[in-house]
């Protein structure tokens, strides 16, 4: 079975219609590791802000998982369908949920995590308040149609998409006192080979750097995105200064050795990209560290890869 790149596992995890969390059983308080859109729209919430939250404090009366969880180990290899909760919502008003409860395993034994899915099937009834739920999943899923995180060129995560993944594990990372590495590569003079080629020309030019840059990419926490038209964004995760700065210029090499012809490029023959980094530990908005990078893109600086700044 080959490895699902990050990205493609997070783009599932999005486009799955219902809400889906998953919960760390390996850690006492079992708190939630990665969550969906859709559960922040059930509950009024920024997504972002229920990463690290126990399971128990997701509910209107914590207690109410007490017997649940002796449910749930007393059978650790069966999933559960139609476990009954009342969580709380950013109003105060408690929003009554069934969720599929499904054992993830990294090897035999107890499982690692706990895969909550709500559980919106049309016919299921009995449960008080389950139409209101599937209403509020049926808007929910309305809402994030309208909103698509991914380039149409590129086929990459869009800035949206970037900032929602960089928020989620920058909230982790922050925690634990771990650095992530962004890097913004800015596409040298685009307008000018657009204008010599045509658009067509430059999305085939685009989609040869994107995939240069995301095919650098090799662990599985790291995620490339096109964040505006000639502008690319990695983010690299538990990353030295040093080592992402070495990694931003192999991937410049990288798009230097595509030999992309633009004879009205200042930088030189090819198509080349211009860098800007920042390695360190999360703010309490991970949004920032883009901000860094991209600030540092825009210092007087020689096009074609080259690297100014601290990040």
């Amino acid at each position: 079975m080959i490895d699902i790149d990050k990205n493609l596992f997070t783009q599932v995890l999005e486009q799955l219609p219902v809400g889906t969390l998953i919960i760390d059983a390996g850690v006492a308080d079992w708190p939630v590791v990665h969550v969906n859109a859709i559960v922040g729209q059930l509950l009024g919430l920024d997504a972002v802000s229920l990463l690290g939250v126990p399971w128990a404090r997701l509910l209107s009366d914590p207690e109410e998982l007490s017997p649940q969880r002796e449910r749930l180990l007393a059978n650790p290899s069966l999933a559960v369908r139609h476990l009954r909760q009342r969580w709380q919502s950013r109003s105060g008003e408690p929003v009554d949920m069934t969720l599929q409860v499904s054992p993830l395993f990294v090897r035999p034994g107890q499982p690692a995590y706990w895969l909550l899915s709500v559980d919106a099937d049309p016919r299921s009834t009995e449960f008080a308040g389950e139409d209101t739920l599937r209403l509020a999943l049926h808007d929910a899923q309305q809402q994030l149609r309208q909103v698509d995180r991914n380039d149409g060129v590129t086929g990459l995560f869009n800035r949206q998409g970037f900032l929602e993944v960089l928020r989620r594990d920058g909230a982790l990372a922050g925690r634990e006192q771990r650095r992530v590495g962004i890097i913004v590569f800015e596409v040298d003079a685009l307008d000018r080979y657009r204008d010599l080629y045509g658009r067509h020309a430059a999305d085939s030019c685009l989609r040869k750097v994107a995939h240069a840059i995301s095919g650098a990419l090799r662990r599985g926490g790291d995620l490339a995105a096109r964040i505006s038209d000639s502008r690319f964004a990695a983010l690299v995760g538990s990353a030295e200064d040093a080592h992402v700065r070495q990694f931003a210029e192999r991937i410049a090499l990288r798009v230097r050795e595509l030999a992309i012809h633009h004879p009205r490029s200042p930088a030189g023959r090819y198509v080349t990209v211009s860098i800007g980094i920042c390695s360190e530990v999360p703010p309490a908005d991970a949004a920032d560290l883009l901000d860094k990078a991209e600030a540092e893109l825009m210092q007087p600086q020689s096009l074609g890869g080259q690297l100014l700044g601290a990040g």
